[in-house]
């Protein structure tokens, strides 16, 4: 996120401003350029789409199955990297940094789920003034929890979702080892994924409100909040290749039940029914290039006066801003990798900074077989992902452990 200031002299008060900048998130989210609303599945999808928490992949046909992701992403590689786009600045020079991490699980019953995501950032950068000869140091803490519920209705063909959204965010100077201001809010998200059963592709929409909270002022300074932007995605994805992108969900209760003429299924049934829903799973081609994209709008209104304490120069503009990304993605070694490539436009924000295009890209490489003393079954091999954003004047990278299916 970039911080910035506005000042209201009618209210006497003062805003910081998290607005959206470089791409963070999970490792996949970054590998596809963003561009993952349509996509939005497993633990990956909860912060992305509340809808996702209903969406059930192809290796997931139990009435009962959970999914859990941690990732990790690190934004300080380059030594003067420019995570706030102020590199056309003619008066000041410096770096800026930010480090992610992000853990999320999804719990399914049949067509229904529930999902919980927890993201946290930091930020820092440090400035020199070469007119007035001074430096200026910043730091920025943001901590955002995602809890959804959502349903597949039509048999799992149209998912809705929707939960609170709640941050906790802290700013002040880098390397004090304390924060000047601080302060907590909480909105709501809601969500939508059109899959048709046997169908390639997937229409998707989600909506984040805006957050605005109260922050602590001294005597005699203005009040000052900090505000969250709205937030609204419009996805498309296709997959091309023999791989089924939206397989009905049959789960081995129904399946046993097709299979016995008459009478109740018996557990040894509904086993043997697990046991071919594996083994079908395991006969899928592996082969498919899936295709994703999105445009992204976010709340902007072009009331920004700098506040120097928070970092941030110079006016925004107060037309919303919009972000089309592109991500594609395909198991180009069968069983054993994943590739990743996509880009998105970040819009020039603050002062008079250009705007940038981002080329990501990442993988997923298959490792090593265990099953942790047997809690892990069938799906017992690990996995590495790795994803990397660069831009002008700016590298990401991030990393994940997660399961090989």
């Amino acid at each position: 996120m970039v911080v910035s200031g506005r000042a209201d002299a009618q209210t006497d008060t003062a805003t910081i401003e998290t607005v959206r900048g470089p791409l963070s998130g999970s490792t996949r989210f970054i590998g596809l350029g963003g561009a993952f609303v349509a996509i939005a599945d497993d633990s990956e999808g909860v912060a992305i789409n509340p809808a996702s928490t209903a969406l059930r992949v192809p290796y997931s046909w139990s009435m009962w199955d959970y999914g859990f992701g941690v990732d990790f992403a690190v934004g300080a590689w380059l030594p003067k990297n420019d995570l706030y786009n102020e590199s056309n600045s003619s008066d000041a020079s410096g770096k800026s940094s930010a480090l992610f991490g992000s853990l999320a699980a999804v719990l399914y019953y049949g067509h229904g789920g529930v999902g919980v995501a927890a993201e946290a950032q930091s930020n820092a950068a440090s400035r020199q003034d070469q007119v007035q000869g001074v430096s200026r140091d910043f730091g920025a803490n943001f901590g955002m929890v995602h809890a959804s519920v959502a349903y597949g209705f039509l048999d799992g063909q149209l998912l809705l979702g929707a939960g609170p959204r709640l941050v906790g965010m802290s700013f002040g100077n880098n390397g004090s080892g304390s924060s000047s201001l601080s302060s907590a809010g909480v909105g709501y998200e809601a969500g939508v994924i059109v899959k048709p059963k046997v169908m390639q592709y997937r229409i998707a929409a989600a909506f984040k409100s805006p957050i605005t909270a109260k922050l602590p002022s001294a005597m005699g300074e203005p009040r000052t909040r900090a505000h969250v932007p709205w937030d609204f995605a419009l996805g498309f994805a296709y997959q091309f290749g023999p791989r089924p992108l939206n397989p009905p969900l049959v789960t081995p209760e129904a399946f046993a039940r097709a299979s016995v003429t008459g009478g109740k299924p018996t557990k040894a049934d509904i086993e043997r029914a697990d046991q071919v829903l594996f083994a079908r799973y395991e006969r899928l081609q592996r082969w498919y290039l899936l295709v994703s994209a999105e445009l992204s709008v976010a709340e902007a209104d072009g009331s920004h006066a700098g506040i120097e304490e928070y970092w941030t120069d110079g006016a925004s503009d107060a037309r919303p801003i919009i972000s089309p990304r592109i991500g594609l993605e395909s198991e180009v070694i069968p069983h054993h990798l994943r590739l990743r490539a996509g880009s998105y436009y970040e819009p020039a924000r603050i002062g008079l900074s250009p705007s940038r295009v981002h080329a990501t890209g990442g993988f997923d490489v298959r490792l090593f077989e265990w099953d942790v003393f047997g809690l892990i079954k069938r799906f017992d091999y690990w996995q590495l992902s790795i994803a990397a954003d660069g831009a002008r004047s700016y590298l990401n990278t991030s990393f994940s452990i997660g399961f090989w299916h």
